[in-house]
Formats: structure tokens, sequence, C-alpha cells
């Protein structure tokens, strides 16, 4: 990072909103593409990024003592979607259970059963993972660590973590796509 966007950082942690929009100006066309690969829609990807600016503005103080902020910013942004996601999704539930006690829907079952079927090959890779893999993507997953963390707990180089959570992750992946089970990946 070099010293404007320091001092760019700097100036949006103490409040300068020129600052802010100009930093947003920036990276706006970067995150509205990886929102939209994931929602599909442009009304929500002006949404998730309304809110992902307001959580960004609300810890504006972080800013300067980040060493990749990009990354925290994408990171801020992917929380905000996968937030809408799941909003969007318990919503979609409870239409989808409203509309099968009126006898609209018939999917429901289907659908849940295929989510089992997904849920049981994802369950049943993880178990084949060998073991300090496993308990690694499990630190991942199941307690929302960071690699970094990850290795600290386990005494290990961030790196080494970081290479056993792409593994994990390649095998995983392969293990659905084996199944005919073609989903969004970023969700294991």
């Amino acid at each position: 990072m070099n010293e404007l966007e320091k001092d760019l950082l700097r100036r949006i942690s103490e409040g300068d909103a020129q600052a802010f929009t100009s930093l947003l100006k920036e990276i706006i066309p970067s995150l509205q593409a990886v929102i939209f690969r994931l929602v599909r829609q442009e009304d929500a990807v002006r949404e998730i990024l309304q809110e992902a600016f307001i959580r960004i503005w609300m810890h504006r103080d972080k800013l300067p003592d980040l060493e990749k902020p990009e990354a925290w910013l994408k990171r801020v942004t992917l929380n905000e979607t996968f937030t809408w996601l799941n909003k969007n999704a318990y919503r979609a539930r409870i239409f989808s259970g409203l509309s099968a006690d009126a006898g609209v829907s018939e999917s429901t079952g289907i659908d849940n059963l295929s989510l089992y079927e997904t849920q049981k090959i994802l369950q049943q890779a993880i178990d084949q993972l060998p073991p300090q893999r496993r308990r690694i993507y499990l630190m991942s997953r199941s307690e929302g660590l960071r690699a970094e963390e990850i290795a600290r707990q386990l005494n290990l180089s961030s790196g080494y973590v970081k290479n056993a959570l792409t593994a994990a992750l390649d095998f995983l992946r392969q293990r659905l796509k084996d199944a005919g089970k073609m989903m969004l990946f970023l969700f294991i």
C-alpha cells in the first residue's frame, strides 16, 4: 500500500466524506461484479452495496491499521451479500410454506430431499478428509475462524493452514461435482 492510499484511509477514518466517496468510486466496479455473480439481481446489488458501505463507514476507524484494506472491504461486502442471501432464503422458505399450505407448491419436498442429499454427500466428503485438514476445515467453517486464528490455535504456520483449506475445498468441490450437485461452492 502506497502513501497516497494510506493517507486516503486515514482521512476516511477521521470522517472525511469526500475521501470515502473517492474510495467508493474506485472499488464499486469490482465489488458489484462479485455481488452480481452471487445474487444475479441488479436491485439486490445496489441494496447490498448500500449496506456494505454503511458497515464500512461505521467501522472506518479500522481502515488505517489494515494491511490489506481491499481484502477487508471485499470481506465486508461478501458478509453483507451472505446476509442478504440468508434473509431471502428465509423469506422464500416462509413463502414456500405458505404456498404449500395453500396447495400451490409441490416441489418443497423434492427441494428438501435434494438439500438433504447434498448435505449428506458433503458430510461424507468432509469425513474423508485427512484428520488435520478436516480439523482445519471445520474450525474455519463451523467456528468461523480465520486462517491466522487457526494457525495460532494449532501452532501451525498460516501458510500451511491456507494451503490445507484450499486443498480441502478443492476436494469437497470435486466430490459435489462428481455427485452431480451443482451449487455455489462459496458456501462450503
